[in-house]
């Protein structure tokens, strides 16, 4: 199994400045590096304290020049929301600048407040991703590429800026799962799927995973050659108290999330104002649900998920709801000191074996074949 980072950079209240943030999430960064972490996701949001980072490919270059080897993730670009011409020659300039340690996540988006600024119609966000994924495939794999959509048309064009890893960097999809024809073309390109359970239980993903599974049959492929990552929020405390208060902590973030989701967030300025939300679950048991506790806990329950999902990567999330900094580098140190090891350790006794991602860009829709 492959452990990464995952950084939403949400600003609590006025006592966390903006310089701040970045400088406690660069400290995070920096000790997953020598902890061995795989890759340092960074979110993409917009225009409230929810997350400080609408550029994940700005994140990803900026930590670029304080890190050697960890490899830096968007997660996720939001497609709708950009112009296609761009993101294209932005992806191709940030592999550069990042010496081929780029992954690229993609995704839809799924607050409305964010479409509505940047004029786009969120019914039209998963046609609009689909067509800009088209283009990222072609501007980046050939040398001259054309593109006739419903929603965007470019003529002839060549990408002066190329990615050092050829054809293109590694595609992962988040925010898409539920839809057949988006399932079928991340099975078919070998594209990693990306999801969290939030304050739920695991056990609520097993539909997608069996999904999933069930598209890899279809297209004559195996499921245990599916990579899929969980992003999972982590705190590793012997102290109770500070389990709930982690708890919690994570509750704020999952409360904003889906009240901007829903749309009936109310913001006062940068700030969305925390609501409990229906049906959501009792605190003692998003406590149970996240990975929290002593080491020996968080251990099991990382495995617990795997017997479940079966994926072949989790994404840390340690700085939910304000974490204090001083914190989330005592959870960072305690899972490379501890909990990996004692994870690696289970796997090992297991025999436990992860797929290798092997991914096809260009096997999924006619005009890349066409443009071959």
């Amino acid at each position: 199994m492959k452990f990464d980072l995952f950084s939403l950079l949400q600003k609590r209240d006025e006592s966390w400045s903006d310089r701040g943030t970045y400088d406690s999430v660069a400290e995070n960064v920096k000790l997953a590096e020598q902890i061995g972490f795989e890759t340092a996701w960074f979110a993409e949001h917009h225009f409230n304290n929810y997350s400080l980072c609408p550029s994940p490919l700005l994140a990803c270059t900026y930590m670029a020049g304080m890190t050697s080897k960890i490899r830096l993730g968007t997660s996720i670009l939001v497609l709708p929301l950009y112009e296609p011409a761009r993101i294209v020659q932005e992806i191709g300039q940030a592999d550069v600048i990042t010496n081929g340690r780029l992954v690229v996540g993609v995704g839809s988006g799924y607050q409305d407040y964010e479409f509505q600024r940047f004029r786009v119609r969120i019914d039209e966000a998963i046609d609009r991703t689909m067509e800009i994924l088209d283009m990222i495939e072609l501007g980046l794999s050939q040398d001259v590429f054309s593109y006739n959509g419903k929603h965007y048309q470019l003529p002839p064009t060549q990408v002066a800026v190329r990615p050092i890893q050829k054809p293109l960097p590694e595609i992962w999809v988040a925010g898409l799962m539920g839809h057949p024809k988006v399932q079928k073309r991340v099975a078919e390109s070998g594209y990693v799927p990306f999801l969290t359970p939030s304050w739920n239980h695991v056990s609520t993903l097993a539909k997608a995973r069996q999904a999933y599974d069930d598209v890899y049959r279809s297209i004559g492929r195996d499921p245990a050659e599916l990579p899929l990552s969980l992003m999972r929020f982590v705190h590793v405390t012997d102290s109770k108290a500070e389990a709930r208060e982690a708890a919690e902590r994570a509750r704020y973030s999952s409360r904003l999330s889906l009240s901007l989701r829903l749309n009936y967030a109310k913001i006062n300025g940068i700030y969305v104002e925390e609501q409990p939300a229906q049906n959501e679950p009792p605190i003692e048991q998003m406590e149970k649900n996240y990975i929290i506790g002593d080491a020996e806990t968080c251990a099991q329950r990382i495995l617990e998920d795997y017997d479940v999902m079966r994926h072949s990567h989790v994404a840390f999330n340690v700085q939910l709801g304000g974490v204090p900094h001083a914190r989330t580098m005592k959870t960072l140190e305690a899972l490379g000191s501890k909990v990996i090891p004692a994870v690696e350790k289970e796997f090992k006794r297991r025999g436990t074996k992860f797929p290798v991602i092997r991914q096809k860009p260009l096997a999924m829709h006619p005009k890349a074949a066409a443009a071959e």
